[in-house]
Protein backbone atom coordinates (compact mmCIF):
# COMPACT_ATOMS: atom_id res chain seq x y z
CA UNK A 1 0.00 0.00 0.00
CA UNK A 2 1.22 3.46 -0.96
CA UNK A 3 1.19 6.65 0.97
CA UNK A 4 -0.41 9.24 -1.25
CA UNK A 5 0.35 12.74 -0.34
CA UNK A 6 -0.15 16.28 -1.95
CA UNK A 7 2.39 18.77 -1.05
CA UNK A 8 2.17 22.64 -1.58
CA UNK A 9 5.63 24.43 -1.83
CA UNK A 10 8.88 25.70 -3.65
CA UNK A 11 10.85 23.91 -6.29
CA UNK A 12 13.96 24.94 -3.93
CA UNK A 13 17.07 23.75 -6.34
CA UNK A 14 17.30 23.55 -9.97
CA UNK A 15 15.74 20.83 -11.32
CA UNK A 16 18.41 18.26 -13.05
CA UNK A 17 17.58 15.83 -15.76
CA UNK A 18 18.87 12.25 -15.86
CA UNK A 19 17.51 8.83 -17.10
CA UNK A 20 17.14 5.05 -15.42
CA UNK A 21 19.68 2.32 -16.67
CA UNK A 22 16.91 1.05 -19.24
CA UNK A 23 16.44 5.15 -20.29
CA UNK A 24 13.66 6.53 -18.81
CA UNK A 25 14.12 10.14 -18.06
CA UNK A 26 13.92 11.53 -15.09
CA UNK A 27 13.85 14.76 -13.08
CA UNK A 28 14.88 15.47 -9.93
CA UNK A 29 15.06 18.20 -7.55
CA UNK A 30 14.54 19.63 -3.61
CA UNK A 31 11.17 20.83 -2.80
CA UNK A 32 10.51 23.21 0.77
CA UNK A 33 7.19 23.67 2.28
CA UNK A 34 7.06 26.21 4.58
CA UNK A 35 4.50 26.38 7.73
CA UNK A 36 3.47 29.55 9.55
CA UNK A 37 1.33 30.25 12.55
CA UNK A 38 -0.61 32.89 14.07
CA UNK A 39 1.48 34.54 16.92
CA UNK A 40 -1.46 35.57 19.84
CA UNK A 41 -0.55 39.31 18.33
CA UNK A 42 -2.53 39.27 14.90
CA UNK A 43 0.66 38.45 13.18
CA UNK A 44 2.48 35.51 11.69
CA UNK A 45 5.39 33.41 12.42
CA UNK A 46 7.49 30.98 11.17
CA UNK A 47 6.51 27.48 12.34
CA UNK A 48 9.89 25.48 10.23
CA UNK A 49 10.92 24.41 7.10
CA UNK A 50 10.46 21.07 5.44
CA UNK A 51 12.41 19.44 2.64
CA UNK A 52 11.26 16.73 0.05
CA UNK A 53 13.30 15.26 -2.49
CA UNK A 54 11.06 14.62 -5.76
CA UNK A 55 11.73 12.52 -8.29
CA UNK A 56 9.54 12.22 -12.03
CA UNK A 57 9.48 10.39 -14.31
CA UNK A 58 8.95 9.90 -18.42
CA UNK A 59 6.29 12.54 -19.52
CA UNK A 60 6.06 14.21 -16.44
CA UNK A 61 9.92 14.27 -16.24
CA UNK A 62 10.11 15.98 -19.52
CA UNK A 63 7.44 18.46 -19.15
CA UNK A 64 8.19 19.35 -15.91
CA UNK A 65 11.96 19.79 -16.81
CA UNK A 66 10.78 22.61 -19.58
CA UNK A 67 8.39 24.32 -16.98
CA UNK A 68 10.02 24.44 -13.70
CA UNK A 69 12.81 26.90 -12.25
CA UNK A 70 14.12 27.31 -8.85
CA UNK A 71 11.69 28.90 -6.87
CA UNK A 72 8.93 28.01 -8.25
CA UNK A 73 5.58 28.01 -6.11
CA UNK A 74 4.24 24.54 -6.75
CA UNK A 75 1.66 21.61 -6.02
CA UNK A 76 2.96 17.78 -6.03
CA UNK A 77 1.01 14.86 -5.90
CA UNK A 78 2.49 11.57 -5.32
CA UNK A 79 3.82 8.57 -3.46
CA UNK A 80 5.53 9.03 -0.19
CA UNK A 81 9.06 7.27 0.54
CA UNK A 82 11.37 7.31 4.07
CA UNK A 83 14.72 6.20 2.85
CA UNK A 84 17.28 5.39 5.36
CA UNK A 85 20.79 6.28 4.63
CA UNK A 86 24.42 6.22 6.62
CA UNK A 87 26.17 9.87 7.22
CA UNK A 88 29.09 11.22 9.27
CA UNK A 89 26.57 11.96 12.63
CA UNK A 90 24.51 8.60 12.01
CA UNK A 91 21.59 6.84 9.98
CA UNK A 92 19.82 9.99 8.54
CA UNK A 93 16.24 9.26 6.76
CA UNK A 94 15.12 11.48 3.55
CA UNK A 95 11.80 11.82 2.52
CA UNK A 96 10.88 11.72 -1.35
CA UNK A 97 8.06 12.06 -3.38
CA UNK A 98 7.87 9.58 -6.95
CA UNK A 99 5.43 12.07 -8.52
CA UNK A 100 2.35 11.41 -10.35
CA UNK A 101 1.05 14.93 -10.87
CA UNK A 102 2.70 18.35 -10.78
CA UNK A 103 1.85 21.71 -11.54
CA UNK A 104 1.67 25.69 -10.45
CA UNK A 105 0.37 26.60 -7.49
CA UNK A 106 -2.65 29.21 -8.75
CA UNK A 107 -3.09 31.21 -5.72
CA UNK A 108 0.10 32.36 -6.09
CA UNK A 109 0.60 33.15 -9.63
CA UNK A 110 -0.82 32.91 -12.84
CA UNK A 111 0.06 29.82 -16.07
CA UNK A 112 -0.61 29.36 -19.24
CA UNK A 113 -1.08 25.48 -20.01
CA UNK A 114 0.20 23.84 -22.99
CA UNK A 115 -0.88 20.60 -23.92
CA UNK A 116 1.82 18.13 -25.70
CA UNK A 117 0.95 14.87 -27.93
CA UNK A 118 3.37 11.89 -28.60
CA UNK A 119 1.86 11.28 -32.07
CA UNK A 120 4.35 11.56 -34.95
CA UNK A 121 4.70 14.68 -36.80
CA UNK A 122 3.41 14.90 -40.34
CA UNK A 123 6.56 13.82 -42.60
CA UNK A 124 6.66 17.84 -44.14
CA UNK A 125 6.74 19.16 -40.39
CA UNK A 126 9.74 16.69 -39.57
CA UNK A 127 11.26 18.03 -42.30
CA UNK A 128 10.98 21.25 -42.21
CA UNK A 129 12.42 21.06 -38.43
CA UNK A 130 9.15 20.19 -36.61
CA UNK A 131 8.65 17.39 -33.72
CA UNK A 132 9.77 14.54 -35.37
CA UNK A 133 8.41 10.98 -34.39
CA UNK A 134 8.47 10.22 -30.20
CA UNK A 135 9.27 14.04 -29.84
CA UNK A 136 6.89 15.94 -28.00
CA UNK A 137 4.67 18.13 -30.12
CA UNK A 138 2.93 21.58 -28.55
CA UNK A 139 -0.93 21.59 -29.73
CA UNK A 140 -2.74 24.75 -29.72
CA UNK A 141 -0.45 26.40 -27.73
CA UNK A 142 -1.42 29.97 -26.25
CA UNK A 143 0.56 33.14 -26.07
CA UNK A 144 2.70 33.06 -22.68
CA UNK A 145 2.37 36.80 -23.09
CA UNK A 146 -1.29 36.43 -21.29
CA UNK A 147 -3.43 40.17 -21.63
CA UNK A 148 -5.65 41.21 -19.09
CA UNK A 149 -8.13 41.58 -22.33
CA UNK A 150 -8.00 38.00 -22.60
CA UNK A 151 -8.85 37.24 -19.21
CA UNK A 152 -12.15 38.65 -19.12
CA UNK A 153 -11.42 42.47 -18.72
CA UNK A 154 -13.96 44.99 -19.64
CA UNK A 155 -14.50 44.76 -23.52
CA UNK A 156 -13.00 41.52 -24.29
CA UNK A 157 -13.91 38.86 -26.50
CA UNK A 158 -13.45 36.04 -24.52
CA UNK A 159 -11.25 34.16 -22.27
CA UNK A 160 -7.76 32.16 -22.95
CA UNK A 161 -9.56 29.04 -22.54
Amino acid sequence: MADIITVLGNVATDPERGSTATGIPTLNFRMATNHRRPDGAGGWVDAGTNWFEVRAYRALAENAEVSLTKGDAIVVVGRLKLREWEGKDGKRVSVEIEADSIGPDLRRGRSVYHRTSHAPAPAADAASGGAGAGELATVGAASPDVSAEAWGAPGSQGTPF
